[in-house]
């Protein structure tokens, strides 16, 4: 899935990016949804599966590459969906993998939302 291909990258050239309130919080949702749909590969594959955490880290590599408040709330919120994932669905069942199918279609949604809300004109 190239959840990430849809995401806005920071400016190459060290430029600042002003971002709003909503693009904030939708990050931070992202990367709680990243969280849960990684602890559910993790029930079902096993710690060694990192398919989603490896979205999590491009993720902070684009959009918070350096330490700070928005890297920093962006991996507590990739943490508390993982601990919320994982109390969720213990056991790997048709359930869980569900699961994972919905939080990849509700984090592709949020993306696609991001760029169209942050690069006017877009198309995602």
């Amino acid at each position: 899935m190239a959840l990430l291909a849809v995401l806005p990258a920071l400016p190459a050239n060290g430029q600042s990016v002003v971002r709003s309130q909503d693009y904030y919080r939708d990050v931070i949702t992202l990367s709680e949804t990243l969280g849960k749909a990684h602890a559910v590969r993790v029930v079902c594959n096993g710690r060694n599966d990192q398919y989603w955490r490896s979205y999590m880290q491009r993720l902070l590599e684009l959009e918070a590459p350096y330490q700070g408040g928005l890297r920093r709330s962006m991996v507590n919120g990739f943490n508390a969906g993982f601990s919320t994932g994982k109390s969720l669905h213990q056991v790997c069942d048709s359930n869980t993998v569900a699961a994972e199918k919905t939080y990849a279609t509700t984090g592709r949604d949020l993306a696609v939302s991001m760029v169209r809300a942050n690069i006017p004109g877009s198309t995602p």
